[in-house]
C-alpha cells in the first residue's frame, strides 16, 4: 500500500513569548547634549506561533456534510414559493487510528500515539480553533473538534479514534437602515 497524495493537517495558531534581540532608542548625554542612541537589548516579545499535526493514517472515507434550509410558502393561486434559507457549516467525521509501530503506509514518521491522542483531546477541552487543511481537496477551514473518542488496542498498540470536526464561522447578518 503506497502513501496517499491526500494529507490532512491540523494547525493550532497561538501567541507565545520569545526572547529576542530588539533595537531600542535611548536618550544619552553626549558632549553636553542629549542624543538618541540605538541600543540592542534582549526583551521578551509576544510572537505568533503555529503548531501543526499531520494525521499519520488517513481514514477510509471522508464524507463532508453541508445543508441548506428551505421554506415552502403558499401563494394565493394555490402554488408554492420556495424560499432558500441559511447554509449550515461544514462538518465531517474522521475515523482512523494512530499507529503504535512503524508502518510503511503511514503518512508521517513514528510519533507516540498516546501523545497524539492527548494533543487532540486537549484541543477539544480548551475549545481551540484549528485550521484544518486538506490541500488535495482545496479545503482550508477554521474548525472545532466537537467529539473525540479513542481506545487502545493492546495487540498492535494502535489507538483507534473517531473525531467529529465542525466548521466555525461568523454568521452573515444584513442590516437595514430604518427611516
Amino acid at each position: 500500500m503506497s502513501k496517499s497524495p491526500i494529507d490532512i493537517y491540523f494547525e493550532l495558531h497561538y501567541t507565545g513569548t520569545q526572547t529576542k534581540r530588539v533595537k531600542t532608542a535611548v536618550k544619552r548625554k553626549v558632549n553636553g547634549r542629549y542624543k538618541t542612541v540605538y541600543v540592542y537589548e534582549n526583551k521578551k516579545v509576544k510572537v505568533n506561533k503555529v503548531s501543526t499535526k499531520k494525521i499519520p493514517v488517513l481514514p477510509q472515507t471522508l464524507p463532508f456534510l453541508r445543508t441548506r434550509s428551505y421554506e415552502d410558502i403558499g401563494t394565493l393561486d394555490r402554488r408554492t414559493h420556495t424560499k432558500t434559507g441559511a447554509l449550515s457549516s461544514i462538518s465531517f467525521t474522521i475515523e482512523s487510528f494512530f499507529p503504535g509501530q512503524k508502518y510503511k503506509f503511514a503518512q508521517t514518521g513514528y510519533e507516540n500515539p498516546v501523545t497524539l491522542a492527548k494533543w487532540f483531546e486537549e484541543r477539544q477541552e480548551n475549545e481551540s480553533r484549528l485550521l484544518v487543511k486538506i490541500p488535495a481537496m482545496k479545503r482550508a477551514i477554521w474548525a472545532n473538534i466537537r467529539s473525540f473518542e479513542w481506545s487502545y488496542e493492546p495487540g498492535t498498540r494502535d489507538i483507534v479514534y473517531t473525531m467529529q470536526i465542525h466548521q466555525e464561522r461568523k454568521p452573515k447578518v444584513k442590516t437595514i437602515k430604518v427611516k
